[in-house]
Protein backbone atom coordinates (compact mmCIF):
# COMPACT_ATOMS: atom_id res chain seq x y z
CA UNK A 1 0.00 0.00 0.00
CA UNK A 2 2.90 2.15 0.75
CA UNK A 3 4.47 1.83 -1.99
CA UNK A 4 1.67 2.12 -4.23
CA UNK A 5 1.47 5.67 -2.68
CA UNK A 6 4.59 6.71 -3.28
CA UNK A 7 4.83 5.48 -7.06
CA UNK A 8 1.58 7.42 -7.41
CA UNK A 9 3.26 10.65 -5.20
CA UNK A 10 6.51 10.37 -7.92
CA UNK A 11 3.94 10.05 -11.21
CA UNK A 12 2.36 13.28 -10.24
CA UNK A 13 5.41 15.09 -9.27
CA UNK A 14 6.90 14.36 -12.54
CA UNK A 15 3.71 15.01 -14.86
CA UNK A 16 3.55 18.33 -12.64
CA UNK A 17 6.60 19.68 -12.23
CA UNK A 18 8.45 21.30 -15.72
CA UNK A 19 11.25 23.40 -14.71
CA UNK A 20 14.41 21.31 -14.25
CA UNK A 21 15.72 22.88 -10.82
CA UNK A 22 12.47 22.54 -9.53
CA UNK A 23 11.78 19.03 -10.66
CA UNK A 24 15.33 18.41 -8.49
CA UNK A 25 14.19 19.48 -5.87
CA UNK A 26 10.53 17.56 -5.97
CA UNK A 27 12.52 14.72 -6.37
CA UNK A 28 14.75 15.33 -3.58
CA UNK A 29 11.52 16.30 -0.93
CA UNK A 30 10.23 13.06 -2.35
CA UNK A 31 13.47 10.96 -1.60
CA UNK A 32 13.21 12.33 1.89
CA UNK A 33 9.65 11.75 2.50
CA UNK A 34 10.13 8.21 1.74
CA UNK A 35 12.68 7.91 4.25
CA UNK A 36 10.75 9.79 6.89
CA UNK A 37 7.86 7.18 6.02
CA UNK A 38 9.69 4.14 6.15
CA UNK A 39 11.57 5.01 9.45
CA UNK A 40 7.62 6.10 11.19
CA UNK A 41 6.36 2.84 9.93
CA UNK A 42 9.27 0.24 10.52
CA UNK A 43 10.47 1.87 13.58
CA UNK A 44 9.71 0.29 17.32
CA UNK A 45 10.43 1.68 20.41
CA UNK A 46 12.77 -0.25 22.97
CA UNK A 47 11.42 -0.96 25.99
CA UNK A 48 12.63 0.94 28.85
CA UNK A 49 13.99 -0.25 31.85
CA UNK A 50 12.20 0.19 34.96
CA UNK A 51 13.33 0.72 38.46
CA UNK A 52 11.24 -0.53 41.68
CA UNK A 53 12.36 0.21 45.21
CA UNK A 54 14.15 -3.44 46.13
CA UNK A 55 17.20 -2.96 44.31
CA UNK A 56 18.74 -1.21 41.43
CA UNK A 57 17.66 -0.91 37.39
CA UNK A 58 17.90 -4.47 35.69
CA UNK A 59 20.59 -4.40 33.23
CA UNK A 60 20.23 -6.47 29.57
CA UNK A 61 22.37 -9.14 28.84
CA UNK A 62 23.44 -10.34 25.84
CA UNK A 63 22.46 -13.83 24.65
CA UNK A 64 25.69 -15.35 23.10
CA UNK A 65 23.09 -17.93 21.30
CA UNK A 66 21.03 -14.72 19.32
CA UNK A 67 22.94 -13.48 15.75
CA UNK A 68 23.44 -9.91 15.55
CA UNK A 69 21.06 -8.02 13.34
CA UNK A 70 22.17 -7.74 9.64
CA UNK A 71 21.91 -4.24 8.07
CA UNK A 72 19.36 -4.29 5.45
CA UNK A 73 19.04 -1.53 2.82
CA UNK A 74 15.24 -0.74 2.33
CA UNK A 75 13.95 -1.13 -1.49
CA UNK A 76 12.09 2.00 -1.72
CA UNK A 77 14.58 4.20 -0.10
CA UNK A 78 17.43 3.34 -3.05
CA UNK A 79 14.30 3.41 -5.88
CA UNK A 80 13.92 6.74 -4.68
CA UNK A 81 17.99 7.56 -4.53
CA UNK A 82 18.38 6.10 -7.87
CA UNK A 83 15.44 7.79 -9.42
CA UNK A 84 16.68 10.94 -7.81
CA UNK A 85 20.36 10.41 -9.34
CA UNK A 86 18.85 9.02 -12.66
CA UNK A 87 16.97 12.65 -13.64
CA UNK A 88 20.27 14.50 -11.90
CA UNK A 89 22.36 12.81 -14.53
CA UNK A 90 19.43 13.49 -17.66
CA UNK A 91 19.64 16.86 -16.20
CA UNK A 92 23.26 17.52 -16.60
CA UNK A 93 23.47 16.31 -19.74
CA UNK A 94 20.73 18.42 -21.07
CA UNK A 95 22.36 21.41 -19.83
CA UNK A 96 25.87 21.08 -20.51
CA UNK A 97 25.62 19.45 -24.44
CA UNK A 98 25.24 22.42 -26.24
CA UNK A 99 29.02 23.38 -24.70
CA UNK A 100 30.67 19.51 -26.13
CA UNK A 101 32.02 19.84 -30.07
CA UNK A 102 33.09 17.46 -32.36
CA UNK A 103 37.49 18.41 -33.55
CA UNK A 104 37.66 17.51 -36.90
CA UNK A 105 41.37 17.49 -38.36
CA UNK A 106 42.98 17.27 -41.29
CA UNK A 107 46.17 15.77 -41.12
CA UNK A 108 49.15 14.77 -43.45
CA UNK A 109 49.61 10.95 -43.65
CA UNK A 110 52.85 9.17 -45.62
CA UNK A 111 51.79 5.83 -46.83
CA UNK A 112 54.40 2.94 -47.62
CA UNK A 113 55.86 4.92 -50.83
CA UNK A 114 56.38 8.26 -49.28
CA UNK A 115 53.80 9.74 -50.54
CA UNK A 116 51.79 12.54 -48.50
CA UNK A 117 48.31 11.98 -48.50
CA UNK A 118 45.52 14.33 -46.44
CA UNK A 119 43.76 12.02 -43.96
CA UNK A 120 41.06 13.14 -40.80
CA UNK A 121 41.45 12.62 -37.31
CA UNK A 122 38.49 12.89 -35.13
CA UNK A 123 37.83 13.80 -31.42
CA UNK A 124 36.08 15.81 -28.47
CA UNK A 125 36.56 18.98 -27.33
CA UNK A 126 34.52 21.48 -24.77
CA UNK A 127 33.74 25.18 -24.48
CA UNK A 128 35.39 26.79 -21.45
CA UNK A 129 35.61 30.27 -21.53
CA UNK A 130 33.16 32.85 -23.45
CA UNK A 131 35.96 34.41 -25.79
CA UNK A 132 35.15 30.94 -27.74
CA UNK A 133 37.86 29.16 -26.09
CA UNK A 134 37.87 25.09 -26.30
CA UNK A 135 39.75 22.81 -24.38
CA UNK A 136 40.97 19.29 -26.02
CA UNK A 137 43.94 16.68 -26.30
CA UNK A 138 46.54 17.28 -28.15
CA UNK A 139 47.04 13.79 -29.67
CA UNK A 140 43.61 14.94 -31.26
CA UNK A 141 44.57 17.98 -33.18
CA UNK A 142 48.65 16.94 -33.49
CA UNK A 143 50.46 17.33 -36.91
CA UNK A 144 46.62 18.87 -37.92
CA UNK A 145 46.86 21.64 -41.04
CA UNK A 146 43.31 22.30 -40.69
CA UNK A 147 41.11 21.82 -37.97
CA UNK A 148 37.54 22.35 -37.43
CA UNK A 149 34.74 21.78 -35.05
CA UNK A 150 31.06 20.68 -35.02
CA UNK A 151 28.22 21.52 -32.64
CA UNK A 152 25.38 20.24 -31.25
CA UNK A 153 23.35 22.24 -33.49
CA UNK A 154 25.36 21.03 -36.79
CA UNK A 155 26.94 24.57 -36.95
CA UNK A 156 30.80 24.11 -38.13
CA UNK A 157 33.02 26.23 -37.50
CA UNK A 158 37.05 26.80 -38.49
CA UNK A 159 39.17 27.33 -35.19
CA UNK A 160 42.39 28.39 -34.41
CA UNK A 161 44.94 26.29 -32.36
CA UNK A 162 46.32 28.79 -29.89
CA UNK A 163 48.62 26.21 -28.09
CA UNK A 164 49.48 22.62 -27.68
CA UNK A 165 51.17 20.58 -24.39
CA UNK A 166 52.44 17.53 -25.27
CA UNK A 167 53.08 16.57 -21.61
CA UNK A 168 49.84 17.05 -20.61
CA UNK A 169 48.16 15.97 -23.77
CA UNK A 170 46.27 19.23 -23.71
CA UNK A 171 45.33 22.04 -26.63
CA UNK A 172 43.19 25.04 -26.64
CA UNK A 173 42.21 26.15 -29.76
CA UNK A 174 39.70 29.15 -30.49
CA UNK A 175 36.51 30.35 -32.65
CA UNK A 176 35.46 33.59 -32.99
CA UNK A 177 32.50 34.40 -30.24
CA UNK A 178 30.35 36.03 -32.45
CA UNK A 179 29.79 33.39 -34.64
CA UNK A 180 29.04 30.92 -32.51
CA UNK A 181 25.08 30.57 -32.24
CA UNK A 182 24.10 30.49 -28.61
CA UNK A 183 26.82 29.71 -27.18
CA UNK A 184 27.35 27.88 -24.00
CA UNK A 185 30.41 27.29 -21.90
CA UNK A 186 31.65 24.95 -18.35
CA UNK A 187 33.24 25.96 -16.00
CA UNK A 188 36.76 24.01 -14.44
CA UNK A 189 35.41 22.32 -11.60
CA UNK A 190 37.41 22.33 -8.42
CA UNK A 191 39.06 18.50 -8.60
CA UNK A 192 39.80 18.70 -4.85
CA UNK A 193 36.19 18.83 -3.53
CA UNK A 194 35.42 15.21 -5.71
CA UNK A 195 35.26 11.73 -3.96
CA UNK A 196 36.03 8.23 -4.95
CA UNK A 197 32.50 6.66 -6.05
CA UNK A 198 30.66 10.06 -6.91
CA UNK A 199 28.62 10.19 -10.61
CA UNK A 200 30.31 11.25 -13.36
CA UNK A 201 29.64 11.50 -17.33
CA UNK A 202 31.56 11.56 -20.26
CA UNK A 203 29.88 13.01 -23.38
CA UNK A 204 31.47 12.51 -26.71
CA UNK A 205 31.75 11.72 -30.26
CA UNK A 206 33.09 8.06 -30.16
CA UNK A 207 33.88 6.44 -33.76
CA UNK A 208 32.21 9.84 -34.59
CA UNK A 209 29.03 9.27 -32.78
CA UNK A 210 28.69 12.57 -31.92
CA UNK A 211 26.92 13.50 -28.53
CA UNK A 212 27.08 10.22 -27.16
CA UNK A 213 26.94 9.71 -23.52
CA UNK A 214 28.65 7.32 -20.52
CA UNK A 215 27.80 7.45 -17.15
CA UNK A 216 29.90 5.81 -14.38
CA UNK A 217 31.83 6.79 -11.04
CA UNK A 218 35.12 8.41 -10.16
CA UNK A 219 37.35 5.03 -9.37
CA UNK A 220 40.57 6.81 -7.90
CA UNK A 221 42.52 10.42 -8.53
CA UNK A 222 45.85 11.06 -8.73
CA UNK A 223 46.96 8.10 -10.98
CA UNK A 224 50.21 8.21 -12.93
CA UNK A 225 49.62 6.46 -16.49
CA UNK A 226 52.75 5.01 -18.51
CA UNK A 227 56.58 5.81 -18.73
CA UNK A 228 58.97 7.89 -20.48
CA UNK A 229 58.35 11.16 -22.36
CA UNK A 230 54.99 9.51 -22.77
CA UNK A 231 53.85 9.62 -19.18
CA UNK A 232 50.65 10.94 -17.76
CA UNK A 233 50.17 12.72 -14.17
CA UNK A 234 47.40 13.63 -12.08
CA UNK A 235 44.55 11.71 -13.83
CA UNK A 236 41.27 10.75 -13.06
CA UNK A 237 40.37 6.99 -13.13
CA UNK A 238 36.66 6.09 -14.17
CA UNK A 239 34.67 3.28 -15.13
CA UNK A 240 32.30 5.62 -17.33
CA UNK A 241 33.11 3.82 -20.57
CA UNK A 242 35.90 6.35 -23.13
CA UNK A 243 36.15 4.72 -26.98
CA UNK A 244 38.43 6.51 -29.83
CA UNK A 245 36.66 9.92 -30.13
CA UNK A 246 35.90 10.52 -26.98
CA UNK A 247 39.54 11.94 -26.45
CA UNK A 248 39.57 15.71 -25.41
CA UNK A 249 35.66 15.66 -24.14
CA UNK A 250 34.39 16.40 -20.69
CA UNK A 251 34.55 14.07 -17.44
CA UNK A 252 31.61 15.62 -15.53
CA UNK A 253 30.06 16.35 -12.47
CA UNK A 254 26.44 16.29 -11.83
CA UNK A 255 27.15 19.85 -11.21
CA UNK A 256 27.66 20.62 -14.95
CA UNK A 257 31.04 20.96 -14.10
CA UNK A 258 34.48 19.99 -16.04
CA UNK A 259 36.52 17.81 -13.81
CA UNK A 260 38.35 16.20 -16.50
CA UNK A 261 39.43 16.03 -20.09
CA UNK A 262 39.13 12.64 -21.07
CA UNK A 263 42.49 10.95 -22.33
CA UNK A 264 42.97 7.67 -22.35
CA UNK A 265 41.87 4.06 -22.14
CA UNK A 266 42.92 0.65 -20.71
CA UNK A 267 42.08 -2.53 -22.39
CA UNK A 268 44.43 -4.77 -21.67
CA UNK A 269 48.07 -5.33 -19.18
CA UNK A 270 50.97 -4.13 -20.58
CA UNK A 271 52.28 -7.59 -21.66
CA UNK A 272 48.55 -7.85 -23.67
CA UNK A 273 47.89 -11.51 -21.63
CA UNK A 274 45.27 -10.09 -19.39
CA UNK A 275 41.47 -7.69 -20.89
CA UNK A 276 41.07 -5.15 -18.65
CA UNK A 277 37.81 -3.75 -18.96
CA UNK A 278 36.56 -0.24 -17.54
CA UNK A 279 39.56 1.66 -16.94
CA UNK A 280 39.37 5.27 -18.69
CA UNK A 281 41.23 8.22 -17.28
CA UNK A 282 41.12 12.09 -17.69
CA UNK A 283 43.07 15.31 -17.32
CA UNK A 284 42.67 16.55 -13.50
CA UNK A 285 40.86 19.83 -14.24
CA UNK A 286 43.24 21.62 -11.82
CA UNK A 287 46.15 20.62 -14.31
CA UNK A 288 43.72 21.97 -17.48
CA UNK A 289 43.09 25.15 -15.36
CA UNK A 290 46.74 25.39 -15.44
CA UNK A 291 48.13 24.52 -18.54
CA UNK A 292 45.07 26.50 -20.43
CA UNK A 293 45.96 29.33 -18.68
CA UNK A 294 49.87 28.95 -20.13
CA UNK A 295 48.88 28.18 -23.67
CA UNK A 296 46.31 31.60 -23.71
CA UNK A 297 49.10 33.63 -22.11
CA UNK A 298 51.83 32.30 -23.89
CA UNK A 299 51.22 29.88 -26.89
CA UNK A 300 53.25 27.14 -24.40
CA UNK A 301 53.45 26.20 -21.01
CA UNK A 302 56.28 27.62 -19.20
CA UNK A 303 57.51 24.83 -16.83
CA UNK A 304 59.82 25.04 -13.35
CA UNK A 305 62.71 23.05 -13.47
CA UNK A 306 64.11 21.46 -10.67
CA UNK A 307 65.92 19.12 -13.18
CA UNK A 308 65.23 15.65 -11.18
CA UNK A 309 63.58 12.66 -12.27
CA UNK A 310 60.81 11.21 -9.56
CA UNK A 311 58.48 8.35 -9.11
CA UNK A 312 56.19 7.46 -6.11
CA UNK A 313 57.15 5.87 -3.31
CA UNK A 314 55.75 2.54 -3.03
CA UNK A 315 56.28 -0.42 -0.92
CA UNK A 316 58.52 -2.12 -3.62
CA UNK A 317 60.81 0.72 -3.84
CA UNK A 318 60.64 1.00 -0.29
CA UNK A 319 61.76 -2.73 -0.06
CA UNK A 320 64.42 -2.60 -2.70
CA UNK A 321 65.77 1.00 -2.03
CA UNK A 322 66.09 0.44 1.82
CA UNK A 323 63.58 3.68 1.99
CA UNK A 324 62.82 5.40 5.74
CA UNK A 325 59.74 6.96 4.58
CA UNK A 326 56.51 5.53 3.19
CA UNK A 327 55.51 8.74 0.62
CA UNK A 328 56.87 11.85 -1.09
CA UNK A 329 58.08 11.99 -4.50
CA UNK A 330 61.46 9.28 -4.67
CA UNK A 331 63.94 10.86 -6.65
CA UNK A 332 65.50 8.37 -9.37
CA UNK A 333 68.22 10.48 -11.62
CA UNK A 334 69.22 13.86 -11.37
CA UNK A 335 70.19 16.24 -14.28
CA UNK A 336 73.50 17.45 -14.62
CA UNK A 337 74.18 21.30 -13.75
CA UNK A 338 70.58 21.27 -12.62
CA UNK A 339 68.81 23.39 -9.97
CA UNK A 340 69.06 20.23 -7.74
CA UNK A 341 71.99 18.55 -8.62
CA UNK A 342 73.84 22.57 -7.65
CA UNK A 343 71.96 22.40 -4.57
CA UNK A 344 73.15 18.75 -3.60
CA UNK A 345 70.14 16.74 -4.08
CA UNK A 346 71.15 12.91 -4.96
CA UNK A 347 69.33 9.38 -6.19
CA UNK A 348 67.30 7.70 -3.39
CA UNK A 349 66.52 10.98 -1.65
CA UNK A 350 62.63 11.38 -0.89
CA UNK A 351 60.98 14.85 -1.09
CA UNK A 352 58.80 15.23 1.70
CA UNK A 353 58.41 19.16 1.85
CA UNK A 354 58.19 21.61 -0.45
CA UNK A 355 58.14 25.28 1.04
CA UNK A 356 57.20 23.69 4.50
CA UNK A 357 53.98 21.83 2.51
CA UNK A 358 54.10 17.90 2.89
CA UNK A 359 54.37 16.20 -0.32
CA UNK A 360 52.64 13.00 -0.61
CA UNK A 361 53.26 11.82 -4.54
CA UNK A 362 54.83 12.60 -7.66
CA UNK A 363 51.34 13.86 -9.10
CA UNK A 364 51.17 16.46 -5.84
CA UNK A 365 54.79 17.91 -6.83
CA UNK A 366 54.35 18.08 -10.86
CA UNK A 367 51.31 19.72 -10.38
CA UNK A 368 52.39 22.03 -7.34
CA UNK A 369 55.69 22.97 -9.51
CA UNK A 370 52.99 23.72 -12.37
CA UNK A 371 50.53 25.76 -10.50
CA UNK A 372 51.96 27.53 -7.61
CA UNK A 373 55.48 28.48 -9.39
CA UNK A 374 57.05 30.45 -12.12
CA UNK A 375 61.17 30.50 -13.44
CA UNK A 376 63.32 31.87 -10.86
CA UNK A 377 61.16 31.21 -8.05
CA UNK A 378 63.52 29.95 -5.41
CA UNK A 379 62.15 27.09 -2.62
CA UNK A 380 63.03 24.71 -0.01
CA UNK A 381 63.31 21.47 -0.65
CA UNK A 382 62.87 18.92 2.15
CA UNK A 383 64.30 15.74 1.78
CA UNK A 384 64.87 12.11 3.61
CA UNK A 385 68.51 10.41 3.07
CA UNK A 386 69.39 7.33 5.40
CA UNK A 387 66.77 8.06 7.73
CA UNK A 388 68.01 11.83 7.85
CA UNK A 389 66.57 14.83 7.25
CA UNK A 390 67.97 17.93 4.77
CA UNK A 391 66.75 21.09 3.56
CA UNK A 392 68.22 22.31 0.26
CA UNK A 393 67.30 26.03 -1.46
CA UNK A 394 67.21 25.79 -5.32
CA UNK A 395 65.98 28.37 -7.35
CA UNK A 396 63.64 26.72 -10.39
CA UNK A 397 65.05 27.27 -14.01
CA UNK A 398 62.33 26.72 -17.07
CA UNK A 399 62.19 23.16 -18.54
CA UNK A 400 63.78 23.03 -22.12
CA UNK A 401 62.75 19.40 -23.58
CA UNK A 402 65.10 19.81 -27.24
CA UNK A 403 67.89 20.04 -24.57
CA UNK A 404 66.55 17.05 -22.89
CA UNK A 405 66.10 14.98 -25.75
CA UNK A 406 69.48 16.05 -27.32
CA UNK A 407 71.60 14.73 -23.64
CA UNK A 408 69.13 11.75 -23.99
CA UNK A 409 67.62 12.47 -20.52
CA UNK A 410 64.51 10.82 -20.65
CA UNK A 411 62.17 10.20 -17.69
CA UNK A 412 62.14 6.39 -17.89
CA UNK A 413 60.20 5.16 -14.66
CA UNK A 414 59.51 8.98 -13.59
CA UNK A 415 58.39 12.49 -14.10
CA UNK A 416 60.82 15.19 -14.31
CA UNK A 417 59.40 18.28 -12.21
Amino acid sequence: MLSEGIRLALLTLMSAVRRPLLHKLALLLLATLVAGMLAACTSTAAPTPTTTSDGPPPTATPDPLRPLPTPTIDPLQRTADLLTAAYFIADTVERTMPAVVQVIATVEQTNVFGQTTPGVAQGSGVFFHEEGYILTNEHVVEGAVDVEVVLSNRQRLPVDIIGVDKATDLAVLKVDPQEVEDLVTLRLGDVGRLRIGEWVVAIGSPLGFQGSVTVGVLSAKGRSLGTGGERLDNLLQTDAVINPGNSGGPLLNLNGEVVGINTRVIRESLDGAISIDGMGFAISADTATAVSQHLIEFGRVVRPRMGITVQDVTPTAVTERNLTVDEGALVVSVAEDSPAARAGIEVNDVIVQVDGIPITGTSQLVLMLLTDYRVGDTIDVEIVRAAVRFTFELTLEEVNFDDEEEQGGGNEGGDEP
